[in-house]
């Protein structure tokens, strides 16, 4: 089935999900998932630590700033997406706030998986208005999906 050591996400088919994406547009997408945020001194919320994981990925180098993180601490019900500059600058933060909404609305019905591909395909849809794909088209960030277990 593709579930990676009891996360209940099928690595393969949101990967499948991201190359997809990346057919129509230029943006580049990651997926970076954990058990459980970090446990620290202090309480990150769900966007400080999607922002941690957008800046340790180096997912600012894209040429048009158009990077997209979604990130998922499921057993804390936590996600958040992030877009860097070129692309937050088009749908702002209602947008990637109703992703991670239809995102829990999938996980609260055990569909983890389709969760991501369902906020995947929909910013998708966003994604290739604002930037759509080029012939010169290069992949500047890895599509493999992190599981940090």
């Amino acid at each position: 089935m593709g579930l990676f050591s009891g996360i209940p996400f099928d690595k393969q088919q949101i990967e499948a999900a991201i190359y997809r994406l990346e057919l129509l547009s230029s943006a580049e997408l990651r997926v970076y998932i954990e058990r459980n945020m970090p446990k620290t001194d202090r309480t990150y919320s769900a966007v400080e630590r999607a922002l941690q994981v957008f800046d340790e990925l180096e997912m600012t180098v894209t040429q048009a700033r158009n990077g997209v993180l979604i990130y998922i601490a499921y057993k804390d019900h936590q996600c958040a997406i992030i877009g860097d500059q070129g692309i937050h600058q088009y749908v702002g933060d209602e947008f990637w706030r109703s992703q991670c909404e239809l995102m829990i609305d999938h996980f609260k019905q055990n569909q983890y998986t389709q969760g991501v591909i369902a906020a995947i395909e929909q910013s998708g849809k966003k994604l290739a208005e604002h930037f759509p794909v080029q012939p010169d088209d290069k992949n500047e960030l890895d599509n493999e999906v992190i599981i940090n277990d």
